[in-house]
């Protein structure tokens, strides 16, 4: 049926006489005026389906024919599922997917909203990681209980929405694609010149709502080639400038390890891999060990290359390489077989008693005296000048930034004033806590105040007059005050 009515219908084209592109409504019999530019929320979902598809689309009651809103919300949280048959539970849950496009829709237009207003538009100070979006993720990192990088990428991401993508926005807010599919079309087109943007965006948006988000991917990619082909070439370097890689925690011990890397690097690895577990696989039958899966040892081949390189920088056999160390922390209860309890990976978090008594027989020990609760109250250091084992003493005592949703390992970060030192604030315990960069700057030039309680807790107000609490690194969050 799909592909007669495709065959029958007549091409879409322009209209002689008013010069604008139409298209043929086999519902109506009738050619249509189409215009591309205009936001898809105000096209009907089901004559979209039907100019795209030159097919009538089917008549759907219930959940599918209420718009995503207040009304769809309503009527969704009013149905009992046990009581609807399988037919009305998928769209039950095709009403849930368009209502959750359209409080996504929402909260872009929110973050973009607070973005752009003026207390949260930081002092200038020539750092480009120091702006509105920065600042205001900040404030929604410790609203939301999210990572400052989460909030970064939801208020970016609205930002972006609302500014460069208002058709995709309008899209989304209907609930014709999701956040997936919103996230792609920015994703392949934010960097390209707004032209090309605008042309690819036009072109894609009517087969959005049919295609998933890999579908929607390579056909974006297909038209960019074929419509800027040099931006694309400018892009893909521009891209390689924005690789990185960074270690998540996973449950039970485990870490997810992501990384985003040029095409050709990372099949570079993935072929050294495959080599090292073939290999692997060889010698383990050889020496009857028992056998390991293919994924199980290339994630042992990824680990070794690791210790490897730690391994040839403590005894100096990798040419012009720092010592490097990995801090954990380990319960003398734990220590000592008397307790289970959890040693601190630092970057990680909490790992088994057995895993922290394996590393810590194989490394170098520092006395760190805590009280009960777990605060650090002093550093044993006998080698360092007294400056010095101030800036350890603070890096071990906090382990982390101390900027809500912010978990950047306390050893890469600053060392700040809670009360500055040019209005006399002491350099002391007391008055020192760690910060990454850019939270250093936001909280300087962002319109943040910050202090510390007693029991080690920060404690930030926000431009808008919030209050958040971070306790010491490791007992959880506090509310929004």
């Amino acid at each position: 049926m799909f592909e007669e009515a495709l065959l029958t219908a007549p091409s879409p084209g322009v209209d002689p006489v008013t010069g604008q592109l139409v298209a043929w409504h086999p519902r109506l019999g009738d050619w249509m005026p189409v215009d591309p530019f205009d936001p898809v929320a105000e096209i009907d979902p089901v004559l979209l389906r039907e100019l795209c598809t030159a097919e009538p689309a089917p008549t759907i009651t219930g959940f599918d024919q209420v718009p995503a809103g207040p009304e769809l919300a309503a009527l969704l949280a009013a149905s009992d599922p046990s009581r609807a048959d399988a037919s009305d539970l998928v769209e039950a849950i095709g009403g849930w997917a368009r209502l959750a496009a359209w409080v996504a829709a929402g909260e872009a237009a929110a973050s973009a909203e607070l973005a752009s207003r003026p207390e949260m538009r930081p002092d200038e100070t020539g750092y480009r990681s120091v702006n509105a979006v920065t600042n205001t993720a900040v404030e929604i990192a410790a609203r939301c209980q999210l990572t400052t990088r989460q909030a970064e990428n939801q208020v970016g991401h609205g930002v972006q929405l609302v500014t460069d993508f208002p058709d995709t926005h309008a899209a989304l807010s209907s609930g014709v694609i999701d956040l997936r599919r919103a996230r792609v079309i920015t994703d392949e087109l934010g960097g390209q010149d707004p032209d090309v943007r605008v042309r690819v965006e036009a072109a894609v948006l009517p087969e959005a709502p049919y295609l998933d988000s890999v579908a929607l991917r390579k056909l974006i990619k297909q038209l960019l080639h074929e419509q800027a082909p040099v931006e694309t070439a400018d892009r893909n370097r521009a891209a390689r400038d924005r690789r990185y890689v960074c270690v998540t925690p996973a449950s039970d011990g485990m870490a997810h390890l992501e990384a985003l890397l040029p095409a050709e690097d990372a099949t570079a690895l993935d072929t050294a891999l495959n080599a090292a577990a073939a290999d692997a696989k060889r010698a383990d039958a050889a020496a009857g060990r028992p056998a390991r899966t293919t994924d199980q040892r290339r994630a042992d081949a990824l680990a070794d290359l690791g210790w490897a390189f730690l391994t040839g920088c403590a005894d100096g056999t990798t040419p012009r390489r720092r010592p490097i160390s990995v801090h954990v922390t380990v319960p003398f209860t734990t220590l000592a077989g008397l307790g289970d309890e959890p040693g601190e990976l630092e970057g990680y978090g909490p790992i088994p008693a057995h895993v922290a008594r394996t590393l810590a027989t194989e490394g170098i020990w520092s006395w760190l005296r805590t009280d009960g609760t777990g605060q650090l109250l002093d550093l044993g250091r006998t080698r360092y000048r007294p400056t010095t084992a101030l800036a350890e003493f603070i890096t071990a005592r906090d382990r982390t930034c101390r900027t809500p949703g912010c978990h950047r390992p306390a050893r890469s970060c600053d060392l700040d004033h809670i009360v500055p030192f040019t209005a006399g604030g002491p350099t002391s315990p007391d008055n020192l806590h760690t910060l990454c960069t850019t939270h250093h700057l936001l909280k300087h030039h962002g319109h943040w105040t910050v202090q510390r309680a007693p029991d080690g807790t920060t404690r930030w107000t926000s431009p808008t007059g919030h209050r958040y609490g971070k306790p010491p690194d490791g007992r959880g969050a506090g509310p929004p005050g």
